[in-house]
């Protein structure tokens, strides 16, 4: 039944993005909450509570829907010129024919505030030998309340953020323990994490039910929010950690692919 339903929503979010014209079309997801039963596993909770809750308007301003040749993902806008986003199943070039089966989509079902660009195979720029992408914009975003770039690590940054909160947000959001690296390998059967890899734990916040790869991790400090990882292998709303591309390893490259300066980040 759980995975039943969630073909369908998924199903009908990936309509919207693709058949939709305009955002006023979409009506808005409204907050709920569900309790999803769980095997214990030694001393964890046997239940997981999971509220899936829509953000407000403006409250991610980063948070980037790529459509993407009939499939959706999302990314996070760095600057804004550039958008940063997992290659497999989001940015991969053979999925992107021309510039118009790539749009960027910012500020996403917020009537007027919504930006739609393009961008092309060519502007696309895949790590080599990680799961993670540059896209360059066809034109510059306009900046306001409701589309802002997010900070990166810094490039001598060496932060684990384990037992940090972390944000994951879609459709919805949810805040979740960041895990160290041993215990998400150890509570996952199918991911193993290396030192490019971040977990965060589901049953200290909740399971991220969303299909969206590409989905940014942030966390907040004393500068604000920071990016911190991105989506890369997500169970759906079970009980496995969710795992993401760690951004840290790969500002370097970032850095020195795209039109990211330093005066961005003062984290």
């Amino acid at each position: 039944m759980k995975v039943s339903v969630a073909v369908v929503v998924y199903s009908a979010i990936v309509t919207t993005f693709v058949g939709r014209v305009v955002a006023s079309d979409v009506v808005p997801l409204q907050e709920s909450t569900f309790v999803i039963e769980a095997l214990s596993t030694e001393n964890r909770l046997a239940t997981i509570w999971i509220l899936c809750t829509a953000p407000f308007p403006g409250q991610f301003p980063y948070l980037t829907f790529i459509e993407n040749n009939g499939v959706v993902c999302n990314g996070a806008l760095i600057t804004p010129n550039y958008i940063v986003s997992v290659a497999r199943g989001c940015l991969n070039r053979s999925t992107i024919k021309t510039a118009q089966h790539g749009t960027a989509i910012l500020a996403f079902n917020n009537n007027m505030w919504e930006q739609r660009i393009n961008l092309s195979a060519s502007a696309i720029n895949l790590y080599p030998y990680e799961d993670i992408a540059l896209a360059r914009l066809d034109y510059p975003a306009t900046l306001n309340k409701h589309v802002q770039p997010i900070r990166l690590p810094k490039l001598s940054g060496s932060r684990s953020y384990v037992d940090m909160e972390g944000t994951t947000v879609a459709t919805n959001y949810v805040r979740n323990r960041v895990m160290s690296n041993s215990e998400c390998t150890k509570e996952h059967t199918y991911f193993n994490a290396t030192n490019v890899d971040i977990c965060t734990d589901r049953y200290i916040g909740g399971a991220f039910c969303s299909f969206f790869l590409g989905s940014p991790l942030t966390i907040e400090d004393e500068n604000g929010v920071i990016l911190i990882g991105l989506a890369i292998w997500i169970s759906s709303c079970d009980n496995y950690p969710t795992g993401y591309a760690r951004i840290s390893p790969l500002r370097d490259w970032i850095h020195n692919n795209s039109d990211y300066k330093n005066q961005h980040c003062t984290c």
